[in-house]
């Protein structure tokens, strides 16, 4: 998802920057976030995260099976005591 960003330039610049964007055949909004990507610098791709799952196997456990609803978890999923 993309934010709107307002900028406040001077009239004669972004009637350049308009023309620029156009020579290119991209917006000028397309040249604007080109031009901070390249001033912010290369950032490094995130890291693939594991499943949920995985990242919390093990992690809680459920009550020890004296309720109903806890007997039938255990029972489905065949979890230890």
């Amino acid at each position: 998802m993309k934010t709107r960003v307002t900028l406040t330039v001077d009239p004669k610049v972004s009637h350049r920057a308009k023309e620029v964007a156009r020579r290119q055949g991209t917006s000028l909004s397309a040249l604007v976030e080109k031009l901070l990507t390249e001033a912010a610098g290369k950032k490094e791709p995130a890291k693939p995260q594991a499943p949920f799952s995985r990242r919390w196997k093990g992690k809680r456990q459920l009550a020890s099976p004296s309720d109903e609803r806890a007997k039938r978890l255990h029972a489905k999923y065949q979890l230890t005591k």
